[in-house]
């Protein structure tokens, strides 16, 4: 069996020979198990962080899956974006010509709302003209019927005068 020789300071001396004392054993047997103890936990230990590194690195490729997904959701909805902000500018611009149209439209709805308000006015004056009109029509057509002449004085008017006292 070999020995090995290592430097203690007296605190951890101290420890030492009091854990040996508690537990009955020597010094050296103290020394010897927790070598042992150490190097079973370091194996124990090494398997522990193999696994915890393939599960790191499972882990890690997840991530980087999910980086790149992500980056490509993100140029994706820059694309998208960037369409959407000429969509968006054309029918602003779009927007603008309609309410410039709509704006004109107004103007010429308010000029054929005037035109026919002028209208109207000028039909009701030839309107109050033609009642004027008919009625005076009236009366002439009253004041002629009383200045006819009877049936037969019209005969006689038809034909010359002298015609009619020569038949008679």
């Amino acid at each position: 069996m070999s020995r090995i020789y290592a430097p203690v300071d007296a605190t951890t001396l101290e420890q030492i020979d009091q854990n040996a004392k508690d537990k009955g054993i020597s010094r050296a047997q103290w020394v010897s198990t927790a070598i042992e103890s150490i190097l079973h936990q370091e194996g124990g230990n090494i398997e522990d962080l193999r696994l915890e590194l393939e599960q790191a690195r499972t882990e890690r490729e997840e991530t980087w899956r999910e980086v790149v997904q992500l980056r490509r959701t993100q140029e994706q909805s820059s694309t998208d974006i960037e369409q959407l902000r000429s969509k968006l500018t054309k029918l602003q611009e779009e927007k603008g010509l309609l309410e410039a149209d709509l704006a004109r439209c107004k103007e010429d709805l308010e000029r054929c709302k005037v035109e026919k308000e002028k209208i109207i006015e000028a039909m009701k004056l030839k309107d109050d003209e033609i009642n004027f009109l008919r009625g005076h029509v009236a009366q002439l057509t009253q004041s002629i019927s009383q200045l006819a002449l009877p049936p037969s004085q019209e005969e006689a008017r038809a034909k010359s005068w002298w015609q009619f006292w020569r038949r008679g």
